[in-house]
């Protein structure tokens, strides 16, 4: 046997080898499909939000959105009861990301003299709620032409800075009303896109248009024990401000 034969590769492989670990390890790509995930609680205690997740009533809600690279980004609601909504980018809502969002991760709605920004999910809104976010190269004219007449969040109009909904100025017609479809077929595919889906939270969903990506989840107010009054029937509660406008 000729051992100088056998040995030589091996130690010319032992070499290569030795030389491919030294070598420092690189980092996966970054992708630039944007990912998205919903939190529901505070800042630091929170979970995920699932598709149909029952919500107790004004429960706080934030969006972790990441991508590699620049992305104008919209997010919207939308029920029966309540109509649509837009959350971002909204003129009224102070502090917080801007469009285009800058790459890397960007929790929304932000925060404003280092308090942290929330939306909530709609109080006395049974039916269910569908939450949208888009995300584009570039800005998207269908959406831009529809954000002046939606109903939008605000921080703005109340003293603390205090998150509500509020309505477009005066004299601009109001789109997206309660009891209203969508007013948007963008918003329409990226809705329907879910219906069915488990796990909505992760990488979002190409739609038809080029360079447009979407993703959506539902959620339910969940159901109150009825309150008795003393002779045994249930409360009847009248309808107060918490309720959309008509």
């Amino acid at each position: 046997m000729n051992v100088r034969a056998i040995a030589l590769p091996l130690i010319a492989s032992g070499i290569a080898v030795g030389l491919w670990l030294a070598l420092p390890t690189r980092p996966a790509a970054p992708t630039p499909i944007p990912a998205t995930t919903w939190r529901a609680g505070t800042e630091t205690d929170y979970r995920q939000v699932g598709n149909y997740l029952e919500l107790q009533p004004e429960t706080k809600l934030r969006l972790s959105y990441t991508c590699s690279q620049e992305r104008n980004v919209y997010v919207f609601s939308h029920s029966t009861e309540d109509g649509t909504i837009l959350m971002f980018p909204s003129p009224d809502v102070r502090g917080g990301p801007k469009n285009p969002v800058a790459p890397g991760n960007t929790v929304f709605p932000g925060s404003v003299d280092d308090k942290v920004l929330f939306w909530t999910n709609r109080a006395e809104i049974l039916a269910t709620t569908t939450l949208i976010v888009v995300a584009a190269t570039e800005p998207v004219a269908e959406l831009e032409t529809l954000l002046p007449h939606l109903r939008r969040w605000t921080n703005s109009a109340m003293p603390g800075q205090l998150m509500q909904i509020t309505n477009p100025p005066t004299g601009t017609e109001v789109k997206g009303k309660p009891r209203t479809p969508l007013p948007s077929k963008l918003l329409e595919r990226a809705a329907n896109r879910t219906i069915a889906e488990t796990i909505v939270n992760g990488p979002m969903a190409a739609d038809s248009s080029p360079n447009i990506w979407t993703s959506s989840l539902r959620v339910k107010e969940a159901l109150q024990p009825k309150k008795l009054n003393d002779n045994g029937s249930p409360t009847i509660k009248l309808p107060g401000n918490t309720k959309p406008p008509k």
